[in-house]
């Protein structure tokens, strides 16, 4: 079993899934802003896969922060407060920022989808047939769902956890083998998507590391998952295109892969005693508030070297603005993190106290409160 006095390596998970997206996201940008000369390699359209580590993060999480939490009515509701307000307030900050932008230049928002938007979906996150108004807050619309059907599993005791996993997986692995998403209303299709397939992995990955069976993984074998996934995994969803549709390959290609990296850096670090570098954590840290700017961020900086003039024929100028875009990037997620992410979520986490864990110091068991120290800082996307 997992002890859960540190989890760096989630943190440090969590930092490399948000570099996978920017990395991806730059190549666009370069794509858009340059005068036809390319730098960064093709293979960073990997990058876009890191929204599938952060579901199967996300399931994980869950998982080991409810532990001894079931069939309780206050939990419940003291998971539902975390979870909403870990995603809303700090949301609808760079909801307000992309809405200024969207009056004044219209233009420049959406311009994937025709410039189209819900401004009422896009604030609280329901399931629309258009993007939200911050592109990459879809991911966060599946989340709110994974959280939905979680607590609701809550609701239960914990031993009925196992056989509602695989029965919510079996529905919608059933219903993608045989049916298309194509023709259902945009919340049927959050409900019935294939990534619940990966919370639902990231979970299962949650309960392994408190069964017995987790003694017989090792680090040695650990460090062939790795290997695994570097040297064969990762090269197969490469070259066979596996990222470009969200279906079930991919789905269930990219959670595989996630989960087995998810197993395998905890098992190094709780039994491998390997360091996790602390840059990575810093990352993790601040890799929400990194998600949700990180597109205003490059397309800011892309504008500017669009209006300093692309050099055709030299990357020289690919090259600095890439790296203007990252430092900038990382700039802002600290900025932001500090300024808006943290002090939020310090006023969730002392109105929770008063209002969930008032009168429950009696029940509150040791390993409960290891728990909540231990994942103080460790939260889903």
């Amino acid at each position: 079993m997992i002890s859960t006095n540190t989890w760096h390596s989630i943190q440090a998970l969590r930092g490399l899934a948000v570099l996978g997206v920017i990395a991806f996201h730059c190549q666009t940008v370069e794509q858009k802003y340059s005068a036809g000369d390319f730098l960064l390699p093709d293979f960073l359209f990997l990058g876009q896969s890191g929204v599938d580590l952060f579901f199967v993060i996300s399931g994980f999480i869950m998982v080991t922060v409810t532990r001894g939490r079931f069939a309780h009515e206050r939990e419940t509701l003291r998971f539902l407060w975390g979870r909403c307000t870990r995603i809303y307030p700090t949301y609808w900050f760079y909801y307000c920022l992309t809405a200024a932008v969207f009056l004044v230049k219209p233009q420049w928002v959406n311009t994937s989808q025709g410039h189209q938007v819900n401004l009422f979906s896009s604030f609280f996150l329901l399931p629309d047939p258009h993007l939200p108004i911050v592109m990459v807050a879809w991911s966060l619309i599946h989340e709110l769902w994974f959280y939905l059907v979680f607590a609701l599993m809550l609701q239960f005791r914990e031993r009925f956890l196992l056989p509602a996993l695989f029965l919510w997986g079996a529905i919608i692995i059933a219903f993608n083998f045989f049916m298309s998403l194509d023709a259902l209303s945009a919340g049927t299709r959050i409900i019935l998507h294939p990534y619940s397939l990966q919370f639902i992995l990231g979970a299962l990955a949650g309960v392994f590391s408190s069964s017995r069976y987790w003694q017989y993984f090792t680090p040695r074998m650990a460090l062939l998952g790795i290997f695994f996934i570097v040297a064969g995994g990762l090269p197969f969803v490469y070259t066979q295109d596996v990222l470009e549709n969200a279906g079930l390959s991919r789905v269930i290609s990219m959670g595989a892969l996630y989960t087995l990296l998810i197993v395998s850096c905890t098992v190094l670090e709780k039994k491998g005693g390997i360091q996790v570098p602390k840059i990575m954590q810093f990352l993790g840290d601040i890799s929400y508030t990194v998600y949700l700017s990180h597109i205003l961020v490059l397309n800011a900086v892309g504008r500017l070297w669009q209006a300093s003039g692309p050099f055709p024929g030299s990357v020289g100028d690919n090259f600095l603005a890439c790296v203007l875009m990252l430092a900038a990037v990382i700039g802002y997620g600290w900025l932001g993190y500090r300024c808006i992410e943290r002090p939020i979520s310090q006023i969730s986490h002392r109105l929770r106290t008063r209002w969930f864990d008032r009168g429950d110091k009696e029940k509150s068991s040791t390993p409960m409160k290891v728990q909540e120290q231990s994942f103080s800082k460790v939260r889903g996307l």
